[in-house]
Parts: C-alpha cells; sequence; structure tokens
C-alpha cells in the first residue's frame, strides 16, 4: 500500500467508500463544546441507486444554494448562525457572506461521520426490488432520529415523523442507540 505523501493535506479514503450500497449514517460535527447531529440514509426513491457514503457527505456540505442535497450546510447556515436568507435559496446561490461564515464555522469543527452498512446494493436491481429495502432503510432512519430526539440530541434534519411500523433491524438500531448513548 502506497503511503499518502506529506503534502498540506491528504485526505485518503479506501477503495471500499466508493461501493454503492444502503448505509444508514450519522454526521457528527464538533464546534467548541457543542455538538449537532444528521441522521440519513442512502438509497434512492425516484431511482434503483444508493449512493456511497462519501458521496453523501460531501453533498451534504455543498455550498450551491439550489441544492436539495445540502441539509448540513444550510442548517448551519439557517439555524445555527442565523442566516436566514440561506433558507429561502434554494432557487439562488448563497451569499458570500454565507458562504463564508459557515466556512469559517467548519473551520473551527470537526466533522465525523458515522456510517453503518444495512444491506449490500446489487447493481442492476430493479426498482420493485429497490423500493422495499428503500423504505425499511428509511424506516430505520426515523428509529434513529427519533432516539436522538428523545436524548436531547441537537439534530439538524428538518423532518421528524414518528415510525410508524416495527423497526426492520432491531439488532442495528440497538448497536447505533449503544455507539451514541441513545
Amino acid at each position: 500500500m502506497e503511503v499518502c505523501p506529506l503534502p498540506d493535506i491528504c485526505i485518503e479514503l479506501p477503495g471500499a467508500q466508493f461501493r454503492r450500497a444502503y448505509l444508514l449514517y450519522v454526521i457528527e460535527i464538533c464546534h467548541k463544546q457543542d455538538k449537532y447531529f444528521y441522521v440519513g440514509q442512502t438509497g434512492d426513491n425516484n431511482y434503483p441507486t444508493a449512493r456511497p457514503a462519501f458521496r453523501r457527505l460531501s453533498g451534504h456540505l455543498e455550498d450551491i444554494g439550489k441544492s436539495t442535497q445540502n441539509q448540513v450546510y444550510r442548517h448551519i447556515a439557517t439555524e445555527i448562525l442565523g442566516y436566514k436568507e440561506a433558507e429561502a435559496s434554494r432557487k439562488e446561490t448563497f451569499s458570500e457572506k454565507v458562504k463564508q461564515a459557515v466556512e469559517d464555522f467548519l473551520v473551527d469543527s470537526t466533522v465525523r461521520m458515522h456510517i453503518y452498512r444495512v444491506r449490500s446494493f446489487k447493481p442492476g436491481v430493479t426498482k420493485a426490488d429497490h423500493l422495499p429495502v428503500v423504505k425499511a432503510v428509511s424506516l430505520l432512519e426515523k428509529y434513529v432520529i427519533n432516539a436522538f430526539r428523545d436524548s436531547s440530541r441537537p439534530l439538524m434534519n428538518k423532518k421528524i415523523s414518528k415510525p410508524a411500523e416495527a423497526c426492520p433491524y432491531p439488532e442495528l438500531f440497538a448497536r447505533i442507540k449503544s455507539d451514541f448513548g441513545l
């Protein structure tokens, strides 16, 4: 294995990070004494795919105002830093003032992504076979979001709804609760 040379910054991602899979993830942002959490999952309702975790993380941190996948970035701008104009910018780009403020916030933070493999993804899966898996992973996501909320952890998720069915992955749910002390 080749070792990353000593540049100013080196990001190294094992190749397995680019394998599509149905995942549940928790993004944790540690900023000074505060922690913020975002719970998400991979598996698309519209297309038979499930993005790798790194691609989801980069989407969450996009500074493009028109994006619909940058919930973490938008939450930092609007809810943590108080730039309410960033809430309405889904049709326009973020201002330079907002971008600089979020950048400064992230520079003073540590971002972690805790990734839990729920199921492997099979390329060529039909939409009919894909959607029940997405539904099950989405249901697990609801359980985890509610566990964070019930533990009074600061959540960046906007949509919080009670799960209407039994948890499809109780062992994994128990593990996640244990990992975060929920």
